[in-house]
């Protein structure tokens, strides 16, 4: 930056955060400027910088947003900061710490989160979602933070997330049943998919596309009938992601009768999706079509 960080307006400074929190720029390395607006004045500038260290789950950053979690005097800027804490938790699941590399373990692991990272964070969670000090939201964005793991003790905290008498913490909970994805979570969803409460219902909507439960394509399908615009909008995205057989006929009849551009360009957008998780793209495109399909492109 030419500027100097205080030399700039709020409106810039957020500006500025948000080309790099929303950008494609894959190649710089921004972190060194993250970590000068930890500490602005502004709480909204503060939580764009933290939302922008989810892309640098690096250990040496544990610490600072323990610290943000625990300490920034605003509430927003500390359920941002634990959903950052997420990263480290999908960093962990998708991290194979049992398994012995042998020789290749030095070359393998050179940017795998060292398990001891992993563990100490998911300790600092746990321990925000069970402090009934904290505010609902903090802990129920303990729950989400910690969804990535199929681990009792998640399963745990999910179900009881569920039971509890506030909307916002059972929004939570279905949120994170999708993230997490386990077949065992399917029952709910599908009995949330008609809740009378329309926040759960549009939560529980998206937990049924985002791990692709097949089983609720049937549902899905009739809710893209609801007389609700924005059910209507969900459904119509979560059935692409169920690849559900039955789902292809009636997004390609959104496409063209849907009630309106915006509805008839979701469907258009979804059946994308659908080809993709449905595997209709595999079953049409043999080996030479493949070839000719990659000689043709221009990548």
């Amino acid at each position: 930056m030419e500027e100097s960080r205080d030399q700039l307006s709020k409106e810039e400074k957020i500006q500025f955060l948000n080309r790099i929190v929303e950008g494609e720029d894959y190649f710089t390395d921004y972190l060194p400027v993250l970590m000068d607006f930890l500490d602005d004045e502004e709480a909204e500038v503060r939580k764009l910088a933290i939302t922008g260290l989810w892309d640098y789950p690096r250990p040496e950053m544990i610490e600072v947003l323990f610290d943000k979690a625990e300490n920034d005097p605003e509430e927003e800027v500390r359920c941002t900061t634990i959903t950052t804490l997420g990263r480290y938790i999908h960093e962990g699941m998708m991290a194979d710490y049992d398994f012995d590399w042998g020789a290749m373990e030095e070359i393998v692991r050179e940017d795998e989160l060292p398990q001891e990272d992993f563990l100490r964070v998911k300790e600092f969670l746990l321990g925000l979602y069970r402090d009934q000090g904290k505010t609902l939201d903090e802990r129920r964005f303990a729950v989400e933070a910690l969804s990535f793991l199929a681990d009792p003790e998640v399963f745990e905290i999910i179900v009881e997330a569920h039971a509890h008498p506030d909307k916002k913490m059972k929004m939570s909970a279905i949120f994170a049943m999708g993230r997490n994805g386990n077949v065992r979570w399917e029952d709910v969803i599908l009995d949330e998919l008609y809740s009378p409460v329309k926040e759960l219902q549009i939560e529980a909507i998206r937990a049924a596309g985002e791990p692709g439960f097949e089983g609720a394509g049937k549902d899905l399908w009739r809710l893209t009938y609801s007389d609700d615009r924005d059910v209507k909008l969900e459904a119509i995205w979560a059935l692409g992601q169920t690849g559900w057989e039955g789902g292809f006929d009636r997004l390609d009849e959104l496409t063209y009768f849907g009630e309106d551009e915006e509805i008839q360009e979701t469907a258009e957008l979804t059946l994308e999706d659908w080809y993709l998780y449905s595997g209709a793209l595999d079953e049409y495109c043999d080996e030479g079509d493949w070839k000719e399909f990659d000689e043709d492109e221009d990548w």
